[in-house]
């Protein structure tokens, strides 16, 4: 039903903030003007100049999901990862050793590697046969001279960190101490065994939406009710997060009461390892540790893991004896997540392209030595978050089509919008960071 206004004052349709009137001090006035548990004002969804300024404060800066490091098995393999317009060839050495490695030749800048993954014994660059090591030194510059000085003039190179499997990236000469954020995640996802899977499939998605739009779109399910019947008929955190009511929030209640119990007595994880949201409001960059978010939650009852009738989808992963019905889930912000059944696991990736392109990967994990069409099916593997984010595209682009509209205006969360309204504030403080 169309609800239209009969009476009282519209607001006028706004104009767009032109581009080119961002300064850093507009910038400024804007996230000074903006209004705590509302959306962003328009420009912050679609101006190349706050996108630029986005790369610059947060993904130069921050901790980043590349992918899985089964993805590298062997010395040689190396695959390219594109973000803030840089181009890395993430690397494993002689040694097992990760690299992330700038895809720029220190003669005259050409690129290295050209394919978008291989295996190499060392990296070559094709304009003028400058060599590295798979850690990125010089092994080899003919002609240069007696003083050429070859330890100079590696590769530059990114910060990686392993995460229990999962490759981070961050690209500031100093990445932000997130450590005990870091070992968190690896408490929750040590028990899914997830260092020695594999990965079964990966579907990518370029949506035509701003990367804040996809974020705050991913982390509420206020939306879940109308936009996704499939992930609201498994997961039944769901409905209560939905509506906001009252008795359905009450009976969820009731039933993570009773799967506590049964998991705990399965010898599983039950805890809730989220920050307080007083820490997480008064947070501002440059602390040691960044806001993170972990939890074991029951899926539905009756349902073992998230596929369509709530039966396995793969083997047992990790320390799992025996489906305890939980998910497990993680958050590190600005843009990482994880999700984890007991047979399998979705590793979501969020890269942003343009002020309104984001990029999005699911990849899913099994066990090392889980075999396709014997042990699980893609269908059933992928169903849940392949029909989601088959939605969320579609949700998210159509988001960002009415917010570059003349009519849009920042709007209030619901009440059930923590996550979105949480993300706005963290942002706006990187973004008016150092």
């Amino acid at each position: 039903m169309v609800k239209v206004e009969t009476s009282g004052s519209r607001p006028p349709l706004s104009s767009p903030t032109a581009d080119a009137d961002l300064s850093d001090q507009a910038i400024g006035a804007l996230i000074a003007q903006h209004r705590p548990g509302w959306s962003l004002a328009q420009p912050f969804y679609n101006s190349p100049r706050i996108f630029e300024r986005d790369v610059q404060k947060i993904f130069l800066k921050e901790w980043l999901f590349v992918d899985h490091a089964s993805r590298i098995p062997r010395p040689g393999d190396y695959f390219l990862f594109a973000i803030a317009g840089e181009s890395l060839i993430i690397v494993r050495d002689q040694d097992g050793q990760i690299h992330a490695l700038f895809n720029v030749c220190r003669h005259r800048g050409s690129r290295v590697c050209l394919q978008a993954s291989g295996s190499a014994k060392a990296l070559v660059c094709p304009y003028h046969a400058w060599s590295y090591g798979l850690d990125g030194r010089l092994l080899g510059a003919q002609a240069m001279g007696p003083d050429f000085d070859r330890t100079q003039y590696g590769l530059r190179r990114g910060s990686i960190r392993l995460v229990e499997g999962l490759i981070f990236l961050c690209l500031s000469e100093e990445p932000p101490n997130a450590e005990s954020s870091f070992q968190t995640w690896e408490r929750y996802l040590r028990p899914h065994g997830l260092a020695s899977a594999k990965i079964a499939h990966r579907i990518l998605w370029r949506i035509k939406a701003n990367w804040k739009l996809v974020m705050e779109n991913y982390r509420e399910c206020y939306h879940c009710g109308p936009a996704h019947p499939e992930y609201t008929a498994t997961m039944a955190h769901a409905a209560p997060e939905s509506t906001g009511s009252a008795l359905l929030a009450q009976k969820y209640d009731q039933l993570l009461k009773s799967w506590t119990e049964r998991a705990k007595a399965l010898g599983s994880m039950t805890e809730h390892s989220s920050e307080a949201k007083d820490r997480l409001y008064a947070w501002k960059p440059g602390e040691r540790d960044l806001p993170v978010g972990c939890s074991r939650i029951p899926i539905k009852e009756g349902f073992l893991t998230q596929s369509p009738d709530g039966q396995p989808v793969a083997p047992l992963m990790g320390d799992y004896r025996a489906y305890d019905g939980g998910l497990t889930s993680g958050r590190l912000d600005p843009v990482n997540f994880f999700t984890a059944s007991c047979d399998h696991a979705v590793l979501p990736r969020f890269t942003p392209i343009d002020a309104v392109t984001t990029e999005v990967e699911m990849i899913w994990l099994v066990r090392a030595d889980a075999v396709e069409n014997v042990d699980y099916q893609l269908d059933r593997l992928t169903w849940l978050w392949q029909v989601t984010t088959d939605q969320d595209s579609k949700i998210v682009e159509d988001n960002q089509a009415g917010v570059n509209s003349r009519a849009y205006v920042p709007g209030p969360y619901a009440e059930v919008e923590g996550g979105p309204r949480r993300f706005t504030l963290s942002y706006l403080r990187r973004l008016a960071g150092d």
